[in-house]
């Protein structure tokens, strides 16, 4: 039997929250310190879809058992906090990662 739970969820347009690098580093400082089993989980585009957080496209969102970090991370970086019941198990199996770093651009001044 699946252990499924209410958790805390940040949802934004895509790219809001793991566009500039940020989201990946929060998650790595927390991990370190807090351990690889910290229940924070990253849910890209396709995996907001899976988990039916929303009917619309383009969205991508943060999952959290701790409300305190969804609230830290909607004044970083905007969006809608939900809470909504998820199966555990699942969100290990398809959320464990972080966010993709984000693309490198040349900022190197033209000659």
């Amino acid at each position: 039997m699946s252990d499924t739970q209410a958790l805390n969820v940040l949802l934004a347009p895509e790219g809001q929250l793991q566009g500039n690098g940020q989201l990946r580093e929060s998650f790595h400082e927390r991990r370190d310190r807090k351990g690889e089993d910290y229940p924070m989980w990253f849910l890209n585009s396709s995996l907001v879809n899976k988990f039916n957080l929303t009917e619309e496209e383009g969205y991508e969102a943060v999952v959290a058992e701790d409300s305190t970090t969804i609230a830290w991370l909607k004044l970083r970086f905007g969006g809608e906090r939900l809470t909504k019941t998820f199966d555990i198990e699942e969100l290990w199996k398809y959320a464990n990662q972080p966010p993709e770093p984000p693309e490198r651009i040349d900022i190197t001044p033209p000659k």
